[in-house]
């Protein structure tokens, strides 16, 4: 909750409902020093040291004990986790591909099964309770501010959606039979009518690396489209975002089988079968502080996430660092790690820049929680850490409600790509008992934020809601 001095408060009526506005300032700039500023001390959230995480058949050790359930999350082991993101209410869910869960760590800090049963296997689409059917190493999720989750479910050829009440079901169901058993990046539209997703294709014998990858859209219009095909030259995508200043696609590629390395790198998607190199091949100088991106090597890139000025931060498996990438595309080394181990010796309380010694290895993913907060995970052995925000979150503005018999009540307004906004409402303002009513993100510059209430149609005579920032 922001403080009496940055917080205030705007207030209209428009046929009977209310709508009270609870916001603060914010600093929102893409300059290194001002995202440093912006963001304070490190904490681990779960994770354990494992001498070995790796099974004699090359697959990921399932760490998973019913004991974890409803527990401390730092006293779980996480199971090879491919992805972390968070919704406005302070929860954060984990792809853990190698116990075949979407993990849930919850405001209070316990961790519980959110999807998926831990064996690996395929028992039906649903629609039913998301931790009774079976999912197969999960590697890629997209969380929404209100609890909303799609998972990449590669095992099984499915992309799925949990609801908030924890009801899943199966969104896209891709039989291409060229659909290896892996994947990993998933980004979904706002309105959830567009889906963006990768995966590899099997090997040629006797080779025993993948034969490239494709990058694939869903709409409920068109189905499954191919974006790029395998021909483009993406071998192992790792994860997409959307650049909210230009709108394009970005894809990461690790390409761990590519043995000349030309083929790694972050890529802009121009179009059907068209990319554009975002970072230097392997004939460019390594990566370092003050170097543009297009012209450093950055080995095995995975973790992308954007902020609203279009500068982003980038996470490389084998460079090993978190980066942040600035506006004019300059790097600046945010964490630095290794690129082999399960080294992890971050301390609840350091602040980054961490950039005097190898702190973390092999990082996986970064995400940008609607709080603000930088959510990263790293390494085999599984750790999660978060960095959090101290930025007074951004005012919407240009507030605006309306209501109609047929839609219910309506509320817009502009707020700041990535962050989230909470919604409550009331029926009676001189005591009120404040219910959640959901959760809606900041868009890019010129396109409103959009909450339809899904109880509006209810015939009440009047309704009071109010806006808050993300737990």
């Amino acid at each position: 909750m922001m403080s009496s001095k940055l917080s205030r408060w705007v207030r209209f009526l428009q046929a009977g409902f209310q709508v009270l506005l609870v916001s603060g300032l914010a600093v929102v700039a893409g300059e290194f020093s001002d995202v440093v500023a912006g963001l304070s001390e490190v904490t681990t959230l779960a994770g354990i040291a494992h001498t070995t995480t790796t099974n004699p058949d090359g697959t990921g050790i399932d760490f998973w004990r019913s004991e974890f359930e409803g527990t401390t999350a730092k006293r779980a082991s996480l199971s090879n986790p491919h992805m972390a993101a968070a919704d406005a209410y302070g929860n954060l869910y984990i792809a853990d591909k190698a116990s075949h869960a979407i993990l849930k760590i919850t405001a209070d800090g316990l961790i519980h099964t959110f999807a998926g049963t831990h064996e690996p296997g395929f028992n039906g689409d649903g629609p039913g309770p998301a931790n009774t059917l079976q999912i197969n190493a999960p590697n890629g999720l997209f969380v929404f501010p209100d609890g909303t989750v799609y998972l990449l479910d590669p095992g099984n050829h499915r992309i799925r959606r949990v609801d908030p009440a924890g009801v899943m079901t199966t969104v896209v169901n891709d039989p291409d039979p060229n659909w290896m058993p892996s994947g990993r990046a998933l980004w979904v539209s706002p309105d959830q009518s567009l889906i963006y997703y990768t995966h590899e294709y099997p090997p040629l014998p006797p080779s025993l690396v993948a034969n490239g990858a494709v990058l694939k859209q869903w709409t409920a219009s068109a189905g499954i489209q191919i974006v790029c095909s395998a021909d483009v030259g993406f071998r192992n995508p790792a994860n997409i975002a959307v650049n909210p200043v230009d709108g394009k696609l970005y894809v990461t590629d690790r390409a761990e089988e590519d043995l000349t390395r030309l083929e790694t790198g972050v890529f802009r998607i121009d179009g059907v079968n068209q990319r554009t190199r975002m970072t230097g091949d392997v004939n460019q100088p390594k990566a370092a502080t003050g170097q543009l991106a297009l012209n450093s090597f950055i080995e095995q890139p995975r973790g992308i996430a954007f902020l609203a000025d279009g500068s982003y931060f980038l996470c490389a498996h084998k460079d090993g660092n978190v980066w942040y990438v600035d506006i004019h595309g300059i790097l600046h080394r945010y964490i630095q790690g290794s690129g082999k181990g399960d080294t992890y010796l971050i301390n609840d309380g350091d602040r980054p820049p961490l950039t005097s010694k190898n702190v973390i290895s092999q990082p996986r993913a970064v995400t940008i929680a609607p709080n603000g907060d930088l959510i990263g995970v790293s390494n085999d052995s599984g750790f999660l850490f978060r960095v959090r925000s101290v930025a007074p979150p951004p005012v919407p503005t240009d507030l605006r409600l309306s209501v109609s018999g047929s839609t219910g009540v309506r509320l817009e307004w502009t707020g700041v790509f990535g962050w989230g906004y909470r919604v409550e409402r009331t029926a009676e303002i001189a005591v009120p008992v404040w219910s959640p009513a959901g959760a809606v993100g900041g868009r890019p510059v010129g396109v409103p934020s959009v909450f339809q209430d899904p109880d509006g149609l209810r015939p009440v005579d009047r309704g009071f809601y109010r806006l808050l920032p993300s737990l």
